[in-house]
């Protein structure tokens, strides 16, 4: 008989770390000092992190899979929501393609449906995987090459200052600020900012006036050559700013890298970064027909997913879906949640959205729940789902009208790790 089961006892963290070990062997190295710190990480977590917890499934007494599950909240178009997430999703060798992965994701929806959580996350082992299981594309994640002397050079960088861990209240005030006006974006947890200051590799520098942070850079170094010690590039792991002047003191420190360092590693989820740095080739002299410099890999990562839809709709009340005056009926196609395989009524006016009981209705829409909470999140259009033949509409003229009210102007930005 399997189970799921929140994991507390000792005997079960080991467990829990041999098979992480197993699954990811390309990420976690399989050692005594990694199985120490693995364990290290669980015991403080259960201790210290009420906003993360473990749990595995079982067959008897063997441990088949595990989870990681975060309490997370996000700003949804400037309302800030609950968001569960699951990471570390690993199942046991010897338990491959016995549906483990599936079960363990089924009773992460449980968990936060028992929550009144209305939409999770997580970030996929397989984007296919997880898009057959209903979760939705996030927003696309660019990697820049760039050499150090195109970051544009400011008047000034007086105001860079080292941060150490007696900055960690103005480093989270500074993320949150702007984590409160960004959609998308989760609240910075002391899980994260303790990851950060905790990790010898990396620096960390801010822009800091009148003992207020506006902007920070977390960067560390990477070796190119393993016989040259003069070639390393920076890797920038996070790059948060207030204000222009912030980003543009930020950048006049990277410009000046230029005598040390070959090419710094940024990634970003700004589609239009490139509008802000001089040269964005990588380096690789690659063209792409006709005339196109290669710039950014741009890789898919953060997917979403609706567990709730009527649910989520309700934490729309407020928000206004661009002044729209129409009556849609959504019938939205869920297979592995029932709950969510039904049609609902949306009548807009001026702009809020209201569910109905209504026989009469301007359009139909009919979506899959992985679209739909792309759709969402603003990382898509209707326009866009409808050319690409993942939405239909029972009257085409009506698209323009679809097209306006789930338009989003800004599009999701994520930074948090999980």
């Amino acid at each position: 008989m399997r189970s799921v089961k929140k994991l507390l006892q000792e005997d079960e963290i080991l467990k829990y770390v041999n098979i992480v070990i197993g699954a990811y062997p390309g990420v976690v190295e399989a050692s005594q000092q990694t199985t120490e710190r693995l364990i290290s990480v669980f015991k403080h977590n259960l201790s210290n992190e009420p906003s993360i917890n473990y749990y595995g499934l079982w067959e008897d007494k063997d441990l088949l899979g595990c989870m990681r599950i975060h309490d997370f909240e996000m700003n949804l178009f400037s309302k800030i929501i609950p968001i569960g997430g699951v990471g570390q999703v690993a199942v046991d060798l010897l338990h491959k393609k016995e549906r483990v992965a599936k079960e363990l994701i089924d009773h992460f929806y449980n968990i936060f449906l028992e929550k009144d959580v209305h939409i999770v996350a997580l970030y996929p082992f397989r984007p296919d995987f997880y898009k057959k299981m209903g979760f939705g594309y996030g927003p696309q994640m660019y990697q820049y090459l760039i050499e150090p002397s195109s970051f544009p050079k400011g008047p000034t960088k007086q105001h860079i200052k080292y941060v150490s861990e007696q900055d960690q209240q103005q480093v989270a005030d500074c993320y949150n600020r702007i984590a409160l006006k960004k959609h998308g974006m989760f609240i910075k947890t002391q899980s994260e900012l303790t990851t950060i200051f905790k990790n010898k590799q990396n620096y960390i520098i801010a822009v800091e006036k009148d003992d207020y942070i506006e902007g920070y850079v977390v960067f560390s170094f990477k070796k190119q050559s393993e016989t040259n010690f003069m070639l390393n590039n920076m890797v920038i792991k996070e790059f948060i700013y207030e204000t222009p002047e912030a980003l543009l003191e930020l950048s006049t420190f990277f410009n000046s890298q230029a005598d040390q360092i070959n090419r710094i590693e940024w990634n970003t989820q700004d589609d239009n970064i490139h509008f802000f740095l001089g040269d964005v080739r990588n380096g690789s002299n690659h063209l792409i027909p006709s005339v196109y410099h290669a710039n950014a890999v741009v890789g898919i990562g953060l997917m979403y997913r609706i567990i709730n839809v009527r649910g989520f709709f309700q934490e729309l009340k407020t928000h206004n879906f661009n002044n729209s005056n129409m009556t849609v009926k959504l019938t939205v196609s869920d297979s592995l949640l029932a709950e969510n395989n039904q049609t609902i009524i949306l009548q807009a006016v001026d702009g809020y959205i209201e569910m109905i009981e209504n026989e009469s209705y301007d359009v139909e829409m009919i979506i899959d729940i992985a679209e739909l909470s792309s759709l969402m999140m603003g990382v898509v259009t209707v326009q866009e789902l409808f050319m690409l033949g993942k939405v239909k509409i029972s009257d085409s003229q009506h698209l323009q009208a679809l097209h306006k009210l789930f338009f989003v102007f800004e599009k999701p930005m994520c930074l948090t790790a999980f």
